[in-house]
C-alpha cells in the first residue's frame, strides 16, 4: 500500500472515532480525580497525582496554571526527620493534568514555594502547604515523626500553622 493510501486510511478513521465518541457520549477530558489522602509514613513524599483534591482540602480555589496574583512573592521551606533533610518536591499545589494551582505551590524541587493569591490580604498557612503535600502535619506530628516537632520562621519559633510571609525562611523539623 502506498503512503498516501494509508494517510487516508488514518484519517478516515480517526474521524470516525471522533464521531463515534461524540455521538455515544463518551466523556473527553482527565479521568476524576481520586481522594486527597493525607500520608503518615515516613519521607521520601512526591507532590501528589491529582493536585485538585488536595488544593480542595487544603481550602484553596481552583486557579488557573497562568494565574498570577496580585502582589506574587516567595519564601522557602525546608523539612527535616530525624535530623535528615526531606526533599520539598516540585508540583505542590499543581495539576497539569486539569491545568490548574492553589495559590500556594512549588515549580522546584529545592524549597522555594510560590504564593500568588488573588488578594494581598490572603495570607494562607503553613498548614494549608503541607494538606496540599498530602503530609500529616498538626502541632504535634509531621507525617509518623512526633517527637518534638519545631517550626521556625527566620530563625524564631513559630506556631505550625503560622502565615506564609514573604521572602520568609521557615524551617519544619520533627523527630521520631
Amino acid at each position: 500500500m502506498r503512503a498516501g493510501r494509508w494517510r487516508r486510511v488514518g484519517a478516515t478513521a480517526a474521524a470516525l472515532l471522533l464521531m463515534t465518541s461524540v455521538a455515544g457520549g463518551c466523556q473527553v477530558g482527565p479521568a476524576p480525580p481520586g481522594p486527597a489522602e493525607i500520608r503518615t509514613g515516613p519521607p521520601p513524599w512526591d507532590a501528589p497525582r491529582d493536585g485538585v483534591s488536595y488544593i480542595d482540602k487544603a481550602g484553596f480555589e481552583r486557579l488557573p496554571l497562568d494565574f498570577s496574583g496580585p502582589s506574587p512573592y516567595t519564601l522557602k521551606i525546608a523539612v527535616s526527620v530525624d535530623g535528615k533533610p526531606v526533599q520539598v518536591p516540585a508540583g505542590i499545589g499543581v495539576d497539569r493534568v486539569r491545568a490548574e494551582q492553589a495559590a500556594v505551590h512549588t515549580h522546584t524541587a529545592d524549597g522555594l514555594v510560590y504564593v500568588e493569591a488573588k488578594t494581598t490580604a490572603e495570607r494562607p498557612t503553613l498548614q494549608q502547604f503541607f494538606t496540599l503535600w498530602g503530609v500529616k502535619y498538626d502541632g504535634k506530628c509531621l507525617a509518623d515523626a512526633c517527637t518534638s516537632l519545631t517550626a521556625t520562621m527566620d530563625g524564631k519559633p513559630v506556631a505550625w500553622d503560622a502565615a506564609l510571609t514573604p521572602n520568609a525562611q521557615i524551617v519544619v523539623s520533627a523527630r521520631h
